[in-house]
Order: C-alpha cells, then sequence, then structure tokens
C-alpha cells in the first residue's frame, strides 16, 4: 500500500473546545443545552434566521455570552446552517452592444467623479479613462 492509500483525518487546530458556555452572572451552560435551543428556535419563527442572529436571540433571551464563531460551529454541527446568499453587483460591467471591438484603441470609456473639498468650500471633479480591447472581452 503506498502513502496515498491510508484515509485521511482532519485533524483540528488550535485551543480545544470548553464544552460550555457562560451566562452573564456566570453560571456554565453546556454546548448541547445551547444546540437545543438552537433547534427550538429553528423550530420556531426564527427557522429562517442565520447563525448570527440565533446566536443574538440566545443573548438577548438566556443572558448567554456567545462568540459569533462558537455559534457557527454549534449549527454547523446541528446541520442548521443557512446557505450562503448570491452577492449580487451594484453595477455591471456594461459594454456597448452596438459595438464590434477586434482590436485595441477601438473602444474607450470615460468615467467623471465628481467631489466636495469641505474645508475649502469648493468641488473637484476628476476622469477615469478605460481602453477595452478583445483580451477583455
Amino acid at each position: 500500500m503506498g502513502q496515498h492509500d491510508e484515509p485521511v483525518t482532519r485533524i483540528r487546530k488550535g485551543r480545544p473546545c470548553p464544552g460550555y458556555s457562560l451566562t452573564e452572572n456566570g453560571t456554565r451552560v453546556s454546548d448541547e443545552q445551547i444546540k437545543e435551543w438552537f433547534v427550538e428556535l429553528t423550530e420556531g419563527e426564527e427557522n429562517e434566521y442565520g447563525y448570527k442572529l440565533l446566536a443574538e436571540c440566545l443573548r438577548k433571551d438566556h443572558r448567554l455570552i456567545l462568540n459569533n464563531k462558537k455559534a457557527y460551529r454549534l449549527c454547523r454541527e446541528l446541520g442548521i446552517l443557512q446557505k450562503y446568499r448570491e452577492r449580487r453587483t451594484k453595477h455591471p460591467r456594461r459594454l456597448p452592444r452596438n459595438r464590434l471591438v477586434t482590436g485595441p484603441n477601438q473602444l474607450w470609456q470615460m468615467d467623471i467623479k465628481y467631489g466636495y473639498v469641505a474645508g475649502r468650500d469648493r468641488f473637484f471633479s476628476c476622469s477615469v479613462s478605460l481602453m477595452y480591447s478583445t483580451a477583455l472581452l
């Protein structure tokens, strides 16, 4: 057998998890209890919440000192993590549709930005020009 035939085991790095969290008055709450609270929250109206909002609910309702990283780890262990949102760009890159660019220096685009200088009571402008070539398209 070669060295690549052995099963890969993931080794966790860093400090081991203590298995509990504290409340504001100093009492210990086990991770299992926190998981139960997470399951209860996801069965109720908070079923669409992500791990950050679930952690915020536990902080508010049970006065629990809970880090977002720990909330993420516990939700991942329970399998109740929400899917990541797709990021939408605010300004998608738009090229003119009525132009056919076959080489460099055929399509130029200009962008003008305006600003205000507060100490001088003046406005300023700067322009940025972009050149499109076939490599970019």
